[in-house]
């Protein structure tokens, strides 16, 4: 294994052990967030460890109390959680309307007073028009004085500006290892991969980027197996890929070489702007993000249509799916998105994914069936 990647595969794996251990160590505070577009430089600059709020590997129990059954497993999970005290560690936590089941945490959490502090971004689903600049200006520096009255830092221009540069520097590391890997992809295993992104949203950004350099010089030099079919993952808007999907997948002769997921490439595609005010940097990365989700119109970017172009540009064989179930945004727009993927003569693989326990047998069967099909083609 290699030196550093050991790090990266435990934080992922315990997620609240790893941040309450950084805790005891350094006394400091830790602010967590719902996926996807927070911006974390924001938290950053106030002296505070911005981390993502991600589900527990635990059955479902005491959350039923407090969030209907139809909500994603990935919120369910969160609540749970939080009303288990399993999210204690976090001082306080930070939401956004990604969409209504997202909301829900931030309903149920702040009618428990679970945290010293909490807050709600309101950004807008069309991002285009001067006016929702201004607005998400509006609703940015809100939360800039929300966050410096509670930690009592004067959070200037100039410490914003230090942490989008720590921070786009980052996201330049993390895509270059996605192109080393792309090029050479058994170089990591696809568990490996989504560990090195997962855990960059958990540790201190100065910390991770140095391992990360570690990681990236160690890899760039080995030789990748050829023979393997060409695999993009899409899907998982706000969890994590589960790992025994992606190891059957690799069981079965493919290897993955991209993705559009929030733990891949959605999450560092897009840098924000360092020739702006930082307010208006910030905001313009979320007006303008490279890659798109289903919950955000814009006219002039088509999900479907990306997809197809990261597919192709990737030199990938077949494309995997894997929506969370009851994930309402991803549902809706996937039959306009494989009626478009069956014209490009692009095969997909479907497969909804849930917080409890799936059939790994069945599932290995249709992925071998699927695997076998693209390997005659």
């Amino acid at each position: 294994m290699y030196e550093g990647l050991d790090r990266f595969i435990r934080v992922a794996a315990d997620p609240y052990a790893t941040l309450a251990e950084w805790k005891t160590r350094t006394k400091g505070k830790i602010v967590g967030y719902v996926p996807m577009h927070i911006p974390e430089e924001i938290i950053h600059a106030a002296g505070l460890l911005p981390v993502v709020l991600w589900e527990g590997d635990e059955p479902i129990t005491e959350g039923h109390a407090h969030i209907q059954p139809f909500f994603c497993g990935f919120v369910r999970s969160v609540v749970d959680m939080a009303v288990k005290g399993k999210l204690d560690v976090l001082d306080g936590m930070i939401c956004c309307d990604e969409c209504v089941s997202t909301e829900a945490i931030d309903f149920v959490l702040r009618r428990r007073h679970l945290f010293g502090y909490s807050e709600f971004v309101f950004l807008p689903a069309v991002p285009k028009g001067d006016a929702n600049k201004a607005y998400v200006m509006h609703e940015l520096e809100r939360l800039r004085a929300s966050l410096r009255q509670y930690t009592g830092k004067e959070l200037d221009d100039e410490s914003l500006k230090h942490s989008i540069l720590l921070y786009n520097r980052h996201r330049a590391l993390l895509r270059k290892l996605y192109q080393l890997r792309q090029a050479k992809p058994t170089i990591l295993r696809a568990r490996e991969m989504y560990s090195v992104v997962m855990s960059s949203m958990l540790m201190p950004k100065e910390e991770h980027s140095k391992l990360l350099e570690k990681l990236i010089s160690e890899v760039a030099p080995k030789e990748s197996t050829d023979g393997k079919i060409r695999i993009f993952l899409s899907g998982t808007l706000c969890a994590a890929p589960r790992g025994d999907i992606l190891d059957l997948i690799e069981e079965a002769g493919g290897v993955v070489v991209n993705d559009d997921l929030y733990v891949g490439s959605r999450y560092f595609d897009t840098d924000t702007p360092v020739n702006m005010k930082p307010i208006e940097a910030l905001a313009d990365r979320y007006l303008n993000m490279s890659l798109r989700t289903p919950t955000v119109v814009d006219p002039d970017h088509d999900y479907g249509d990306q997809l197809i172009e990261m597919i192709k540009r990737s030199g990938s064989q077949a494309v995997i799916v894997l929506p969370l179930k009851n994930c309402d945004p991803h549902q809706f727009h996937h039959p306009r998105i494989r009626k478009k993927l069956a014209q490009a003569g692009i095969p997909e693989f479907f497969l909804e994914v849930e917080h409890e326990a799936m059939a790994v047998g069945q599932i290995r069967t249709r992925i071998q069936a699927f695997m076998e099909m693209i390997g005659g083609r």
